[in-house]
């Protein structure tokens, strides 16, 4: 009995032939797991192409659409096809039923949010954005490295959507910091910049002197929040930008720390959104904008 039992549990642990059921945890015996089946995650072969669009199966983390060779969370989702591509799949389902998971989604309670930007800079400087002169991208990162002590390095995409709901979210760590600098600082940006617009509305770890502190700045008001220590180079930092209508919120997350601000702004449409680094070597790992329709 104990041996019949043994076989079992080891058979139940081989995982499924192709064509068979799989799970992130249960692989597969054969080929690999299709985690983006519509249909549910199925067993299917390594050396194919499911979707035709150049990349086998096995290194294909989309296998349903175009594009799939790069997994940011490594959750075996990929990037373009991910409802949430900087954490893996959360344990209760998209609330409002808007296909953007937590904790990209800025507001679960209400649909119609869709992330209209996400790259973890894999492949360089996107064809679309534009980058200030002090720009590197290097293994996954972009990496802003401030030409002068009062210059700020921005790197910003277009957004598709003019649109006063918006979220703008980064990651990053600090390699140095520039002692000549007045202000330090690194973070998120939205910007309007249309004909008429002019509008811009910042997020940022910001350190003056020596105080730190994460620093909200619109075009009408300022929101602070009092943090020990924003520049610490062995530290990932985490920043979320969110403006509804002519409400700003921004909130970080540190090692030890959290922090959020608020402030009004006038309500501007945003149609750029992006990162900024003053007098600091700064990492970013990913930028995730997401927008709702007016």
């Amino acid at each position: 009995m104990r041996f019949a039992l043994a076989v079992s549990i080891i058979l139940a642990g081989c995982g499924a032939n192709l064509g068979g059921p799989c799970s992130a945890v249960d692989g597969c015996e054969e080929g690999v797991c299709d985690l983006t089946d519509p249909e549910g995650a199925v067993c299917i072969s390594a050396s194919g192409d499911l979707d035709g669009d150049g990349i086998r199966n096995d290194k294909d983390f989309c296998n349903h659409q175009e594009g799939g060779d790069f997994d940011e969370d490594r959750d075996g989702v990929g990037d373009v096809c991910d409802r949430c591509p900087i954490a893996p799949p959360p344990e209760s389902d998209d609330s409002d039923a808007d296909e953007v998971d937590s904790p990209c989604d800025p507001d679960p309670t209400t649909d119609g949010d869709r992330i209209v930007v996400f790259d973890g800079f894999n492949s360089g400087l996107p064809a679309s954005w534009k980058a200030s002169a002090g720009w590197r991208f290097v293994g996954g990162e972009a990496i802003a490295t401030p030409v002068d002590p009062i210059v700020t390095e921005q790197l910003t995409a277009p957004l598709p959507l003019v649109s006063q709901f918006v979220a703008v979210l980064g990651q990053y760590r600090i390699d140095s910091v520039d002692a000549q600098a007045t202000q330090n600082f690194a973070g998120v940006i939205a910007i309007d910049q249309r004909p008429a617009g002019g509008s811009v509305v910042q997020c940022a770890g910001t350190r003056t002197g020596t105080t730190d502190r994460l620093v909200l700045d619109t075009d009408t008001a300022t929101g602070t929040a009092n943090f020990t220590n924003l520049f610490d180079s062995a530290s990932l930092y985490r920043v979320t930008m969110q403006l509804e209508l002519a409400e700003a919120a921004c909130a970080m997350v540190a090692d030890a720390e959290t922090g959020a601000a608020q402030a009004m702004t006038n309500g501007e449409a945003m149609n750029e959104g992006g990162l900024v680094a003053k007098g600091a070597i700064t990492r970013f790992q990913y930028l995730l904008v997401v927008q709702r329709a007016p």
